[in-house]
């Protein structure tokens, strides 16, 4: 079977995407694969991580203001037509699966004006634009919320869920996953983390927490992100608290494992992996995300119960402080919040999403792009 998968740009696209082609990989072991994106961005790396042929689109996002950056996207996004339709006539894919942001565009539009079936990946509760411009001629619409907004023909939506990484759905026991750590296993863990870039706002409010939480009441995993990390280890090191501080982690389902909570942003990938996983959490939504997708994500966890949500307006050390001292404060609402986490989970998402393409990959005949 012959794939490509198109998107990127964050980390709530890739992931997802690497999700469902270890579930491809495992069904076909002689799967081809080819990933499109944009060059120098998070997909390439992830691509080259993976061994997946990697092929670039020189492409933008649509600005939201001035008539010469507007045409010169528009020029950009012609060109990215024409070395889309390079890349199919290649490769020729039995379907593309397109997981979101603005580099999807070409590719998909390209595949659908051919016949190829394309499949859309969306992973937020708010549907994102460049799913909502391919919505139309898409075979599949694949959501992860059942209460998904957004406008898109219905009869091909199904609700899949978003697919996490492997190393998720095993992941170690609590104990294990601190003595990997080589964490106290007998003190309160809380994981922090903004997301793959790290995120200011919390890192500055972490200065007044870590400073009035003693060592005997939790302990830090503070992801800080490249820019974050080097004030971070400066604040840890005079905080009275056990505090480990990384730009980033490779292993993120020990780490999440080891928590008694986390303190997040709201991205899709973050909510998913707190759902299958089955942790409390403190959700922060960046502000500035497209549509306000992060909010969006983190009301539909704090519904149910999982979550605790502070605006960015209210993301200070102080508020945030109160919270941490309100949850280790009470037992009984962390493992209320720990069960209804895990309701919003989607374990079968990858196997279900795999399904959908082998569905209309052979019940397809081949595309003729001569």
């Amino acid at each position: 079977m012959r794939i490509m998968i198109t998107g990127g740009g964050t980390a709530g696209h890739t992931s997802p995407a690497v999700a469902v082609i270890e579930e491809l990989q495992a069904r076909d072991p002689r799967l081809a694969l080819m990933w499109v994106g944009r060059k120098g961005t998070v997909e390439e790396r992830v691509a080259q991580l993976h061994a997946i042929p990697f092929r670039a689109l020189p492409v933008s996002g649509w600005p939201r203001r001035g008539i010469v950056r507007r045409i010169w996207v528009a020029i950009q996004l012609a060109f990215a037509l024409v070395i889309a339709f390079l890349h199919l006539r290649r490769f020729r894919p039995q379907a593309v699966l397109a997981v979101g942001g603005y580099v999807s565009v070409p590719m998909t539009l390209v595949a659908q004006r051919f016949g190829i079936p394309t499949v859309l990946h969306e992973q937020n509760r708010s549907m994102g634009l460049a799913n909502r411009l391919l919505a139309k001629k898409a075979s599949r619409i694949l959501l992860s919320f059942e209460d998904t907004t957004g406008a898109f023909p219905k009869e091909n939506a199904r609700l899949t869920g978003n697919p996490v990484r492997k190393d998720f759905h095993n992941p170690p026991a609590k104990a294990e996953a601190r003595n990997r750590l080589g964490l106290d296993p007998h003190v309160s863990v809380i994981v922090v983390t903004g997301g793959s870039q790290g995120a200011r706002r919390i890192n500055t409010a972490m200065e007044t927490v870590l400073k009035n939480v003693p060592p005997e009441q939790a302990q830090f995993i503070w992801l800080a992100g490249r820019a974050g990390a080097e004030t971070a280890r400066s604040i840890a090191e005079n905080s009275p608290a056990n505090v480990r501080v990384h730009a980033f982690v490779d292993n993120m389902s020990d780490v999440c494992a080891a928590s008694d909570f986390l303190i997040s942003r709201a991205g899709a990938s973050s909510t998913a992996e707190i759902g299958i996983l089955g942790r409390p959490s403190i959700l922060i939504p960046y502000p500035a995300a497209t549509d306000n997708h992060q909010e969006h994500n983190a009301r539909a966890m704090e519904s149910v119960g999982a979550a605790i949500v502070l605006l960015d307006s209210e993301c200070t050390g102080d508020r945030i402080l109160q919270v941490i001292e309100d949850l280790l404060g009470d037992a009984s609402r962390l493992e209320e919040m720990a069960a209804a986490a895990k309701t919003t989970g989607h374990p079968g998402a990858a196997d279900a999403i795999a399904e959908e393409i082998f569905d209309l990959v052979f019940e397809k005949s081949p595309v003729d792009m001569q």
